[in-house]
């Protein structure tokens, strides 16, 4: 019950349904249940990057996580456009925009140990890790276990039963 508060908690639930601040807060959460090996960061004090492959559909909501840490590391929004240099990241968000490529963003990733995340549909089960949906004016998400331990990266179990498991 504590992550599904964290999860939903703040700013992302204002008066009104703000769609992509809820997003911005999960992508936040899911970095915080997300175990990388170590090398995955070049070095102890290395930031945990969130990048936003091509489009960026989050408008200023991003900037909420601009001073956050997760497990001692701080938090690094970049927005990359050509969804290029994305082994640089450790999340790697990609928009519905992306929905006609996000299969070769994925393959060129994929053995990496980055966390991936979409609202594109069925994300999950076309080989992505987490997958966005809504339903009414809430978020859910799929979880695809098989992608995340091809990259080398552990869920959290307390993350994984708020989740469908899919793939």
């Amino acid at each position: 019950m504590l992550l599904v508060g964290s999860l939903l908690s703040g700013a992302a639930w204002a008066s009104r349904f703000d769609e992509y601040a809820v997003k911005a807060a999960y992508l936040y959460n899911f970095a915080k249940f997300v175990e990388w090996p170590p090398e995955a960061f070049s070095a102890t004090d290395s930031p945990l990057v969130i990048c936003i492959a091509g489009d960026n559909p989050f408008g200023a909501a991003l900037e909420a996580l601009r001073d956050k840490v997760v497990e001692s590391r701080s938090v690094e929004v970049r927005h990359m456009p050509t969804a290029t240099g994305l082994d640089r990241c450790n999340v790697v968000f990609i928009g519905r925009a992306e929905q006609g490529r996000f299969k070769t963003v994925l393959a060129g990733i994929a053995h990496l140990p980055i966390l991936t995340v979409s609202d594109i549909s069925d994300f999950a089960q076309a080989g992505g890790m987490i997958g966005l949906f809504e339903t009414g004016q809430h978020i859910r998400f799929n979880i695809n276990i098989t992608a995340a331990r091809r990259a080398n990266l552990k869920l959290s179990s307390q993350l994984l039963k708020l989740a469908t498991i899919v793939g």
